[in-house]
């Protein structure tokens, strides 16, 4: 890239991109100004997370911030807290049940739901990827969380590849099952319920994860139903009410991943990379 041996590098570690920064030659800019959303994935079938209230000690303990810095660094221009489970800035986007994630998050009450649900030191596996940046720079925050929640922290970390075919498996920890993984989606993957794949409650039917919550399901199909936007956005208040109290996941906050292209190359598309448009000035 220094050299201008190539023109694009799509998704830079943080450190390379304050690098490119001090070259007049490169532009570094956001990837997609909508954001990336981050999320925690629970396994709801199996110990120690089969119990909400251990889900809702991990919500409570849970800094989106933490994430974020791990993952885009320290500029805020380039981090968004207080994510729900819809992106920020779109129609769905709302405050319902965000006092679960409000600062200061609670580790003593986390603690306490865990100890009332008889899940204190319990056994868990994090899933964690080390071939990608962003995947890899988040992993050692998601098991400080646990391991600060008391819990016996197995941290499997593989290549993404390893992970993907890991996280199919249903079966129970002793026969080599996993409870959390962590990673992300698009700002537009989360804008609404119909293409939220985190947000179904349809069981061993649904996304990883496997969540039977027959209350969001039946909100998902109303919301469908609605006669007008109105109508969707009162909804999607209750969607996301219900969807952290049960903790269908864990939202890990809205992150602006960036770019690095040459500084003559213009009119490119934000979003996911395409070269439609893109041409040298």
């Amino acid at each position: 890239m220094q050299a201008g041996e190539i023109d694009w590098f799509e998704q830079p570690e943080f450190e390379l991109t304050q690098f490119f920064a001090r070259n007049r030659n490169i532009r570094v800019e956001a990837l997609d100004p909508a954001g990336s959303n981050g999320f925690l994935r629970l396994n709801h079938l199996h110990p120690p997370f089969d119990d909400k209230r251990v889900r809702q000690a991990v919500l409570l303990a849970t800094r989106q911030e933490d994430f974020l810095i791990a993952d885009y660094g320290t500029d805020p221009a380039f981090r968004r807290t207080g994510t729900g489970v819809f992106t920020p800035g779109t129609p769905m986007a709302n405050d319902a049940g965000l006092e679960w994630m409000r600062e200061p998050q609670s580790l003593d009450r986390a603690k306490a739901l865990l100890s009332e649900a008889g899940r204190a030191s319990a056994p868990m596996r994090l899933l964690g990827a080390t071939d990608i940046s962003s995947i890899a720079a988040r992993g050692p925050v998601a098991a400080d969380l646990m391991q600060k929640l008391g819990f016996e922290v197995d941290f499997a970390q593989s290549d993404w590849g390893t992970l993907l075919q890991r996280r199919n498996s249903r079966e129970p920890l002793e026969k080599g099952g996993w409870s959390a993984f962590f990673s992300g989606f698009t700002a537009y993957d989360f804008a609404d319920p119909a293409t939220h794949p985190l947000l179904r409650g349809n069981g061993t039917d649904g996304y990883l994860g496997w969540p039977n919550i027959p209350q969001l399901e039946s909100l998902r199909e109303q919301w469908f139903d609605a006669a007008d936007e109105a109508g969707r956005k009162a909804i999607a208040r209750d969607i996301q009410r219900v969807a952290l109290e049960e903790v269908c996941y864990v939202p890990t906050g809205t992150g602006l991943p960036r770019t690095a292209l040459r500084a003559d190359l213009l009119d490119r598309v934000a979003g996911i990379p395409i070269f439609w448009n893109l041409r040298r000035g």
